[in-house]
């Protein structure tokens, strides 16, 4: 395995030099780093990521905390950050939290032992309670990416969310649909909270009442909303439209009616916030009201580069993005026959 001393022996500088050259460790002229960075080449030298980063106290590593890393929305952002890192010279470290607020804090405690520059955090919580006990686990540039915590004075990320729950009932409503079930979140998370104030909005704005019997427990959850629709949907006076505030909750839903023998659209309407790569192999392929993943986790990845390159203290401010209604084929006109 070649090292540094075959490097400077092949450009014909001292050791020392040619870490310097390397490392930008002291002043070194153009053609010395040139030779050296040459012989690197040729020769096939790997720096020891760990011993540099020891030396110039930086690990060029980022921390990306993702609650889960199968969900192909969260695969989106993880791509995005760690093309801008490669680009930037930055590794990632990846954790998934699985929605689970102990183990975030236990991934931020290795975060920090691995000596991070810096945080992108889709949270498990948004409460101040929660704020409180991860406040002192975090002392590097950090940005908060689809919810806040209060508490905390990093930059945010988010979707309008209630913009998103709003547009989806209001769809809904405009098909006719006044019995509309939802699949609600979980407690202590903004996002759902702020979904789920969108739709309480839409019905509001149309006069209807929200029958606590339509609200069904999802928690994010593929299982949970599979279950709660397959034991409402068996009750008295189902619901004729059923609207998803994730992707796996939609995912969840739509298998439970197709076990019913539900026919989606004919006997009930479906909608959920978040798009689908493969949306068009999907049988109906889904009706959504989907966020700019991509620009979103662009936006956060940039962001939190600029604050490490110019040490940059937190704003605390919110960049909010827009959602889009894509209509497709899960939804459709309710009928006298539906209820």
């Amino acid at each position: 395995m070649a090292t540094i001393k075959d490097v400077a022996q092949m450009a014909g500088v001292a050791i020392s030099t040619a870490s310097a050259a390397l490392n930008r460790s002291a002043p070194v002229s153009d053609e010395v780093i040139a030779k050296v960075e040459a012989a690197v080449r040729e020769i096939g030298y790997v720096p020891h990521g760990g011993a540099r980063s020891l030396r110039m106290g930086r690990s060029r590593l980022i921390g990306l905390i993702l609650p889960d890393i199968t969900n192909p929305h969260f695969a989106k952002v993880a791509k995005v950050v760690e093309s801008a890192c490669l680009s930037a010279g930055y590794m990632v470290a990846v954790y998934s939290t699985s929605e689970d607020h102990d183990r975030e804090r236990q991934i931020l405690t290795m975060m920090r032992m691995q000596r991070v520059e810096g945080l992108i955090i889709i949270p498990t919580r948004s409460d101040a309670e929660h704020g409180a006990r991860v406040i002192d686990q975090i002392h590097v540039p950090t940005i908060l990416l689809d919810s806040f915590i209060e508490g905390l004075p990093y930059d945010v990320i988010k979707l309008d969310n209630i913009a998103a729950g709003r547009i989806a009932t209001e769809h809904l409503i405009g098909l006719g649909h006044t019995r509309i079930a939802v699949t609600v979140g979980r407690d202590n998370i903004v996002t759902g909270e702020h979904r789920l104030q969108g739709y309480r909005q839409a019905l509001a704005a149309h006069g209807l009442s929200v029958e606590q019997d339509l609200l069904l427990d999802g928690r994010f959850d593929q299982t949970l909303a599979h279950d709660s629709t397959m034991a409402r949907m068996q009750q008295p006076h189902p619901p004729t439209a059923i609207f998803a505030l994730s992707n796996m909750m939609t995912l969840g839903v739509l298998n439970a009616l197709h076990e019913l023998g539900l026919a989606v659209p004919r006997d009930v309407s479906v909608i959920g916030i978040d798009d689908f790569d493969f949306a068009n192999i999907m049988n109906p392929p889904p009706t959504v009201v989907a966020a700019p993943v991509l620009e979103m986790a662009q936006t956060a990845i940039s962001a939190l580069l600029t604050e490490i390159a110019h040490k940059q203290p937190p704003t605390g401010a919110q960049t909010v993005f827009s959602p889009h209604l894509i209509i497709r084929k899960s939804c459709a006109a309710r009928t006298l026959e539906a209820g």
